[in-house]
């Protein structure tokens, strides 16, 4: 009974590291470049619209007069493994726009190094929902943003307490636009 107990954590360790065989010189890879990538090129152009149909719900719009390049902006809400998760998507022209004119913005709204003071921003318009209170009791102001992807057209700021976490949240939105 004992010797079964400390066998049984072994197990999928087993199948990771014995399952393999060096003829056929075929390797699997559970990561592939694609989908590790925060900077994804695509065939289509989307909008917040097509977002929405994906199952985000629509926060606000914001408005995309001081964005350089900007078509349209907004905030949205998606359940990502049950918890509630808010996105900043903004939209251009064109999957060259959203890297050459949407990476500084994006920069500058996600990570732990992002401007979440209105005297300070370049991009100005939805700052305060740039912000959220991660650590507690401090009560500090804390980017809600951890990370940010670029997929196709749009740049996307991705709720998340650290680089990591923000990660995880943009990889998933990818990964549900790339299955759809």
């Amino acid at each position: 009974m004992l010797r079964s107990l400390l066998i049984l954590p072994l197990v999928p360790l087993f199948f990771l590291f014995g399952c393999g065989s060096d003829e056929g010189g075929e390797v699997i890879s559970v990561v592939t470049p694609e989908t590790d990538s925060r900077v994804v090129d695509r065939d289509f152009l989307l909008s917040l619209d097509d977002l929405v149909s994906l199952g985000l719900k629509s926060g606000k719009s914001y408005d995309v007069s001081t964005l350089p390049g900007g078509v349209e902006a907004g905030l949205l809400f998606w359940r990502v493994e049950g918890v509630a998760v808010e996105y900043e998507a903004r939209i251009y022209d064109s999957h060259d726009d959203a890297v050459s004119l949407g990476t500084a913005p994006a920069e500058e709204g996600s990570g732990d190094d992002a401007i979440i003071d209105v005297r300070d921003a370049v991009y100005k318009e939805g700052i305060r929902d740039r912000r959220k209170i991660f650590r507690y009791p401090a009560g500090a102001l804390q980017p809600k943003y951890g990370a940010y992807a670029i997929y196709g057209n749009m740049v996307v700021l991705c709720e998340g307490k650290d680089d990591a976490e923000g990660w995880e949240r943009c990889a998933a939105l990818i990964g549900a636009l790339d299955s759809r």
